[in-house]
């Protein structure tokens, strides 16, 4: 049998810039944030302390690559006027409570200690807190998506009053956090929200103009010479600015669509590849946001929308959906939220781009109302959840055999068939 692989690569010269961890040189179409994010953190060049700055934006448009960057330069400028600042970085995404936070950071701090779980947290603060004394000045604690912390508070009640409760003398410590949830702030406990008193700076989604001057940037440093067509980078763009505005998509595509080049063992990267590359990146997005992105409550609501969306003769209304939410619950054991909860979650849902909103006139008694659909095929959203352990009992045997007559159910044959 002959090698399955291909031979000679001439698409690709290098991919370190698709991989996440990849950090550019250049921050591109961020120069408002990026002004905005200095003059938030200048105190700390001034010897003012550092201040809690919160970043808002959906993935993908230069959140975290910004951060980075930006405390970068600072502290490359507090070294040079003698400022001591510090600076830890953490993504929350795996450390998911403050424990697990604290842990980690007393781990940073002591290279010759190990603390592992079953330490008490009083132990951990205390040796938290004893060491970054012992650093001094400026701290600044990163915590890229912030609000997978929940509603465990704690750090960010902690750390705002460490020097008004005596924890520390010799140090200040701000945190920025990062964030994917616009409401996140809101959901916030007042006192929290009194400590913090924090600046917040929003990224907004990506344009064509804006993504196509990232993808050129990162088309340069990937593709041999001369082996895209002129058309590709301004359809990933304009692909990638209709959908989500996310930079990561962009990349995705272009990437993908060299994959499907190299895998024909075709010259150049034509736009035909590109519109291949569109389908396998829906999917993968979807199943990347659902699995990676939402909480449990958003994944439940997305499964309402899902099955309502189904049903040409009903309106996929929030008290429709809610309605329908709240049997979810009950059957997967499900804490019930308010349907103003369920609300803000559907607006998340369409800011990850797993659902589009119409607003729409019901006549003069009616006024004007909200309809939710699904944007990608349903058959996508079930396969999915169905992979999920919580989910996995919903659709029966097999989630083929309930995709196989779940185009042509109604709501009231869904409701049966899951039990509701």
């Amino acid at each position: 049998m002959d090698s399955p692989f291909k031979g000679a690569n001439d698409i690709f010269q290098t991919k370190e810039p698709f991989e996440e961890a990849y950090h550019p040189d250049e921050i591109l179409e961020r120069d408002e944030e990026i002004e905005t994010f200095a003059a938030a953190l200048q105190d700390v060049l001034d010897g003012f302390g550092p201040p809690n700055v919160f970043i808002y934006g959906q993935t993908g448009v230069g959140k975290t690559a910004t951060t980075h960057k930006v405390t970068e330069y600072l502290e490359a400028d507090a070294t040079e006027v003698g400022v001591n600042l510090t600076v830890f970085s953490i993504n929350c995404n795996k450390r998911d409570t403050t424990y697990k936070v604290i842990t980690h950071l007393a781990n940073e701090l002591y290279s010759e200690k190990t603390f592992k779980q079953g330490h008490h947290p009083d132990t951990l603060w205390d040796h938290i807190y004893t060491a970054l004394d012992e650093l001094g000045g400026s701290i600044l604690v990163v915590l890229d998506e912030i609000d997978k912390l929940g509603e465990d508070e704690e750090l960010l009640y902690e750390f705002p009053r460490a020097n008004a409760m005596g924890e520390l003398e010799h140090a200040k410590v701000g945190i920025i956090g990062i964030s994917n949830n616009f409401k996140f702030r809101e959901s916030l406990s007042p006192r929290v929200k009194s400590t913090l008193t924090e600046r917040e700076i929003q990224f907004s989604p990506y344009d064509a103009n804006e993504l196509r001057t990232i993808l050129d940037y990162y088309a340069d440093l990937v593709f041999y010479e001369n082996v895209l067509s002129d058309d590709v980078v301004p359809l990933c763009a304009a692909f990638t600015a209709q959908d989500t505005g996310d930079a990561r998509m962009g990349l995705d595509l272009l990437e993908t669509a060299g994959d499907i080049a190299r895998h024909e063992d075709a010259d150049h990267v034509v736009e035909e590849h590109v519109r291949l590359a569109r389908s396998q990146v829906d999917r993968a997005n979807t199943e990347r946001i659902v699995n990676n992105r939402l909480t449990v409550q958003m994944q439940a609501v997305l499964v309402a929308t899902t099955f309502l969306d189904v049903d040409q003769s009903a309106d996929a209304k929030v008290k429709t959906i809610y309605s329908f939410y709240k049997h979810l619950c009950d059957r997967l054991d499900i804490d019930v939220l308010s349907e103003s909860r369920v609300r803000d979650h559907l607006d998340t849902l369409d800011m990850f781009g797993l659902l589009e909103t119409e607003e729409v006139n019901l006549g003069r008694r009616g006024g004007r109302s909200y309809i939710y659909s699904i944007v990608d095929e349903p058959r996508v959203v079930i396969e999915t959840l169905y992979n999920m352990d919580r989910f996995e009992d919903l659709f029966g045997d097999s989630a083929e055999e309930f995709l196989d007559t779940y185009e042509a159910d109604t709501r009231s044959d869904i409701q049966t068939k899951l039990g509701l």
